[in-house]
């Protein structure tokens, strides 16, 4: 390339398919076509439809009518509700103790998920809370409030050992940057629990641009949103489970012993070439391998679980389909969740992502520099879930841009609460930049 002198076009100087494909897509162009990225979400370009724009996300490009690549693939992936199986309703256990459990973090989605079952559907649930040191105030007394609201849930709260979860976070910050490990560890804490006490499901709701992330993240493949395909995966494993004389995996068992055992195990073999790369999942377990007598009981309850298929099956809700309209309206939701179970909002009530962590922006920061540096793969999930949610309807246009600019990391100074996460890790704050 140092023979480049300007006088003849760059598609003359190398003629390999490789290269020349470089070219036609725009990876590799001529000096005097490379654009400049904007320095700050003031400068960005959006897309007209929804709060996609190129510097949160680095190197979105839009195309002639200003639509960015997730509004132009919205039909697409319009199916793509999540790669568990999904339903309106849980099943009753008359038989049970409980008929469900969740993973309550006093957040927006969490609290609309224990309202929805344990209030609208009348479940006896189990609401699980690892405290993590992170935990925000106002999800902290949200947390609370529901206590008050909902005397017919049975709450249970646990921390992680310290020096373990210190382990944790450093490796976890060392991979990464960040120390966002959600909601792992609650799966080592709490997943023997579930097993010895029979409960049947164990019931996520996630906001649902958080699911279709995963497909423009590659961290999941499309397919495998169709119910059809996780059938024939479970299939697969049903017919070698039978052959070895083990009881088969009810729908939704697969998908949770599948992601205990990378939990579990997953940092023993990181050298190991998989099926699918997910970076996130694989710095998560690379994390947890630091604290092995933390892990030990639960690696035990996983070794029981793939021998006895005694285990809950992990269920998704999707919100947009049990939200009136068909549609997860943000507004609408806090101020029935306000309404009903006293949730708290955080003081910038102009936020609807991850409202329960008060190091969210940390994340934020860090995936987007790591990413405009190509230290990773990952985009910035605020910014591509804001996006979705945006073209959605669950928050308008307008609020979901004021929300990156006001309360979002994605600036080029570290976010204040940087402090907060280095001084869990007992760091000096490190010259990234």
């Amino acid at each position: 390339m140092a023979s480049l002198d300007g006088k003849r076009d760059i598609s003359q100087y190398i003629r390999t398919p490789g290269f020349q494909k470089l070219l036609r897509e725009g990876i590799v162009t001529d000096r005097s076509l490379l654009r400049t990225s904007p320095s700050s979400l003031e400068d960005a370009a959006y897309c007209v439809r929804c709060a996609a724009n190129d510097y949160a996300i680095p190197g979105l490009e839009l195309d002639s009518h200003g639509l960015c690549p997730m509004c132009r693939t919205e039909e697409k992936y319009r199916y793509a509700k999540n790669v568990m199986p999904v339903l309106r309703t849980i099943p009753r256990s008359p038989d049970r103790r409980y008929d469900a459990a969740v993973f309550y973090t006093g957040g927006k989605d969490s609290s609309y998920l224990l309202y929805q079952l344990a209030r609208v559907q009348k479940l006896r649930v189990l609401s699980l809370t690892w405290e993590t040191p992170f935990i925000s105030d106002w999800a902290r007394e949200s947390i609370a409030h529901a206590r008050e609201a909902l005397p017919e849930v049975d709450f249970l709260v646990e921390r992680a050992p310290t020096p373990s979860l210190n382990a944790i976070y450093r490796k976890a910050y060392a991979l990464q940057k960040n120390v966002c490990i959600c909601p792992s560890v609650a799966y080592v804490l709490f997943f023997q629990r579930l097993c010895q006490w029979d409960v049947p499901y164990l019931v996520l709701g996630n906001e649902p641009s958080q699911c279709r992330n995963l497909i423009y993240n590659q961290m999941a493949p499309a397919f495998y949103y169709h119910p059809l395909a996780q059938s024939a995966a479970r299939l697969a494993v049903n017919t070698c489970r039978v052959f070895t004389l083990r009881r088969p995996f009810a729908p939704g068992q697969m998908e949770l012993y599948m992601t205990v055992r990378q939990l579990a195990f997953g940092g023993e073999s990181s050298g190991k070439k998989r099926i699918y790369h997910n970076e996130l999942v694989e710095n998560t377990a690379s994390a947890l391998a630091q604290a092995p007598d933390f892990l030990a009981p639960f690696r035990q309850a996983v070794r029981e679980a793939a021998r006895s298929a005694r285990l809950p099956a992990l269920i998704h809700i999707d919100f947009d389909d049990i939200s009136e309209g068909g549609v997860y309206d943000w507004t609408g939701v806090k101020e029935l969740l306000s309404r009903e179970i006293g949730w708290v909002d955080a003081p910038d009530s102009g936020k609807g992502l991850h409202t329960s962590c008060k190091i969210e922006r940390c994340k934020e920061w860090s995936q987007l520099f790591r990413f405009r540096n190509m230290e990773t793969c990952m985009l910035p999930f605020s910014a591509i879930e804001l996006s979705l949610a945006s073209a959605a309807g669950s928050v308008s246009r307008d609020r979901a841009i004021e929300e990156l600019k006001r309360y979002s990391g994605f600036s080029s100074d570290l976010p204040p609460e940087w402090s907060i996460m280095l001084a869990e890790l007992e760091k000096d704050i490190p010259k990234y930049m």
